[in-house]
């Protein structure tokens, strides 16, 4: 009751203040006006700022417990599925609306001419930016969830009730955005923290996100629509080398550092898992050492955090993450080079490119080769040529024409896993998904329906109890809004 009585009479001052205002005749000027708050945001910092924020969801812990690449020595309920629930409302009114706020503003007859927006460079090319790091958004999302708020999303109070797209549908919108933004682009954007204004590795990527698009499609009925659409973007030009690769650069101070390295600092509630080191270890992998940190109870070993139980570890007798992960300023990696040479990779074992297996086998020893030297040069530290030739040539990594393809597509998705360690995990889960490899075995005190592995992630409740006919409808058409429900192209 006091609340109320507050705000009345909140209301009730407002008005006399406003009444006041009316009736005096003089002209204040500019008086009341901050010259320091613009009166319409810029385009150049909404930009910024959706390129910064998109890597917190990038960096989220739940795709990398999804796929073993750590476990949790406390607090275990996201690696035992615990967590249904999970929201998307911090990405739509975070970085997608301020996107959706830069398109608008540069196709508005009323704000497109303005400094605020040609400050940032022309109309047509900050869509085309903004096309593609909202496609890879709504990439994240739709793989995530399934069917999600498209076409209706974004609509702020015009539409508090949106409709769910089917994911089919959102697919394949996001090919035509992944192929139409590219050409859109023609000179940097000033504010770009992700590429730090290079234009054309903005274009090279929105081509390499439409081939990762395409080849996930690659079981569903639409196939062949998926080879052409990968076949262009190849056409169009995929990512050149490890320069190329989208990442986000965290800095040495407080304010700005990798969310990893704050985890360390007041507690260690994560540690490099099991599955990961026992990996890495039985094909000798030189990452291991940058992945992973002696425990200090057994020093000059490795021991892997079991993951997926019931049980409180102490720290000091399990790894933690190396300290080049777990430093200040580790980047976020969104997408690598690394990763679209084991995609090249695949699509030759596929034949949606040339060359067979020649070419197959290139692309895999350059990923390798790629990926190591990425986290070599992160460390700072050094890997001989003959030794990289040496691991390439092990078992259980050497990648050979007389295989059969569940081996080659094996191979080629485990060092795909490894790779995505401390990267983008939502991305490296729906490979998982896709492909099945590499094999990984469910917590073994797992709390959901079925105890398997997760194949998405259930609506938050709001939806539930706000949007309930659209939310019926989407669970209509996609199936129990379970963890066990596969999307669209996830199948056996």
């Amino acid at each position: 009751m006091k609340r109320i009585k507050i705000y009345l009479t909140s209301a009730v001052m407002l008005g006399i203040v406003l009444t006041s205002a009316v009736s005096c005749k003089k002209d204040f000027g500019n008086m009341n006006v901050n010259p320091n708050t613009p009166s319409v945001p810029s385009t150049k910092f909404l930009f910024g700022s959706a390129v910064i924020t998109s890597g917190g969801i990038v960096n989220g812990a739940g795709g990398l417990l999804y796929v073993q690449h750590m476990s949790e020595f406390i607090y275990t309920n996201e690696s035992r599925y615990f967590n249904r629930e999970y929201s998307y409302n911090g990405i739509y009114i975070g970085p997608l609306m301020d996107l959706q706020r830069i398109i608008q503003m540069n196709t508005d007859p009323a704000t497109k001419d303005t400094k605020a927006v040609t400050d940032n460079s022309p109309n047509a090319n900050q869509i085309g930016h903004t096309r593609i790091l909202r496609a890879f958004l709504m990439l994240d999302m739709t793989d995530r969830w399934g069917d999600i708020p498209y076409t209706q999303s974004l609509k702020g109070t015009d539409n508090v009730k949106p409709k769910f797209d089917p994911q089919k549908s959102i697919y394949a919108d996001l090919l035509k955005e992944l192929k139409e933004a590219p050409a859109q682009i023609t000179q940097a954007m000033p504010n770009d923290p992700l590429f730090d204004g290079n234009w054309q590795r903005w274009k090279r990527w929105g081509n390499s996100l439409r081939a990762i698009v395409a080849l996930r499609m690659v079981k569903t009925e639409d196939a062949a629509t998926a080879q052409a659409a990968f076949q262009e973007a190849v056409a169009a030009g995929l990512m050149q080398s490890s320069d190329d690769d989208a990442t986000y650069s965290y800095l040495a101070q407080q304010a700005f550092e990798s969310p990893w390295y704050t985890n360390y600092r007041s507690r260690y509630d994560y540690g490099i898992s099991n599955t990961m080191v026992d990996k890495l270890q039985s094909i000798s992998d030189p990452r291991l050492r940058i992945f992973a940190r002696s425990p200090k109870n057994f020093p000059g070993t490795y021991r892997g955090l079991p993951y997926g139980r019931n049980v409180q570890y102490v720290t000091d007798d399990y790894s933690l993450l190396g300290t080049t992960p777990a430093a200040q300023n580790f980047p976020i990696l969104f997408t690598t080079y690394a990763q679209m040479c084991f995609t090249m990779a695949e699509a030759a074992m596929r034949g949606w490119i040339p060359g067979g297996d020649a070419t197959m086998i290139s692309w895999y020893n350059e990923g390798v080769k790629a990926s190591i030297k990425k986290w070599n040069t992160l460390a700072k530290t050094t890997v001989a040529a003959a030794d990289t030739t040496t691991y390439l040539a092990g078992t259980g990594v050497a990648l050979l024409a007389t295989q059969t393809q569940a081996q080659k597509l094996e191979l080629i998705q485990t060092q795909k896993w490894i790779n995505f360690f401390m990267g983008n995990g939502y991305e490296a889960w729906a490979e998982w998904r896709r492909t099945g490899y590499p094999v990984l075995t469910p917590a073994r005190d797992a709390v959901n329906v079925g105890g398997q592995i997760p194949r998405r992630q259930c609506y938050i409740s709001t939806e539930r109890d706000l949007n309930t006919d659209n939310y019926k409808a989407a669970v209509a058409a996609q199936g129990p809004d379970e963890l066990s429900t596969r999307i669209w192209w996830d199948k056996p």
